[in-house]
């Protein structure tokens, strides 16, 4: 595929995935039966979450828009807007390059979100953006596994 054809089919899921945030801030549903620590997810986390994905497998075929700004401005439009819940996951990690690392300082402020903490570590992590350590060091003792880890290896790395 080309890399016009890419641009177009990655500007047509990120429109699909901003008109599926809904216009006011929903709230989570019940808990999970497999995991009753997590809501269950809306429909629309759901499907926002499988466009980024099927975002990423296409910037594998055309890494040049990493550096395209109307699609990287629009990713991160997705990424701080917490209506999304959830399905900013996929998204956040769209910009987990080192060509996306100018964007890390707006992406600090979801830590707060626990359901996209881990997601914002490994983001400014492949970013290779050090400035956080004091912001990331929290992280180290959280119950999640992963995100543990994640946010030990990123202080290692940059203290």
């Amino acid at each position: 595929m080309n890399k016009e054809v890419v641009k177009r089919k990655i500007l047509n899921l990120i429109v699909e995935a901003e008109n599926l945030i809904p216009m006011e801030f929903e709230q989570n549903l019940l808990p999970s039966k497999l995991f009753p620590r997590v809501p269950e997810w809306h429909i629309y986390e759901r499907k926002i979450w499988e466009n980024g994905e099927i975002i990423r497998q296409l910037f594998s075929e055309s890494k040049v828009l990493f550096k395209d700004q109307a699609i990287i401005s629009r990713i991160l439009s997705i990424c701080l807007n917490r209506k999304s819940k959830r399905g900013r996951q996929t998204f956040i990690l769209l910009l987990a390059n080192k060509d996306c690392e100018m964007y890390a300082h707006k992406l600090i402020p979801e830590l707060e979100d626990t359901f996209v903490c881990g997601h914002i570590i490994t983001c400014i992590y492949k970013m290779e953006n050090g400035k956080y350590v004091d912001k990331v060091k929290p992280f180290c003792d959280v119950e999640e596994t992963w995100i543990r880890n994640i946010a030990k290896k990123y202080i290692l790395k940059y203290s």
